[in-house]
């Protein structure tokens, strides 16, 4: 064969061979990105994961505390009517019984209307603890850093409403 054409043919040979190296490296660093990209994809899903344990432990605690506010309730309201009860065996006469059990009207109703704050209470925390751990998590998903927590002024101790409600409780 003649050199000439020989030459060309090695030209083309070597450039055809370039282009499929080039194709290849090209690819590689294509499927490189992928399973990048693809194991991104599980932080989403382990951010979601989190946020579901947390509010699964907030809804846990929650019922708790008013689980304990309902039995404290129904405890009270046994009191109340034991009191009533024995204001009307020590009642002397009819006028003696209706007026006792009408001054201890507003005493129940108070009861009532303090179970219902701090059972409102109990549920607004539980609130604000969602959207603190929804607010967390957002961040998260869009790849923002989480803000540092601020530190109680020298001097104060922390308020934690939590422990408050439970010691309330316990009482």
């Amino acid at each position: 064969m003649n050199l000439q054409s020989e030459t060309k043919i090695s030209d083309i040979a070597d450039k055809a061979r370039g282009r499929y190296e080039d194709a290849i490296s090209a690819a590689r660093k294509g499927t490189e990105k992928a399973a990048g990209r693809v194991s991104k994809g599980k932080k989403p899903v382990k951010a979601v994961s989190r946020f579901g344990i947390k509010l699964t432990g907030v809804s846990h605690r929650t019922v708790n505390k008013l689980w304990k506010r309902q039995t404290k309730l129904v405890e009270d309201q046994i009191d109340a009517l034991a009191g009533h009860l024995k204001a009307a065996a020590n009642a002397d006469d009819l006028r003696n019984l209706v007026r006792t059990q009408i001054d201890l009207i507003p005493e129940n109703a108070s009861r009532f209307k303090d179970e219902a704050r701090e059972a409102f209470d109990i549920v607004k925390g539980a609130g604000g603890e969602i959207r603190d751990i929804m607010k967390v998590t957002v961040d998260e998903l869009r790849g923002n850093k989480p803000a540092a927590k601020k530190a109680a002024p020298a001097g104060k101790a922390p308020v934690v409403a939590v422990e408050k409600a439970d010691d309330q409780v316990a009482a």
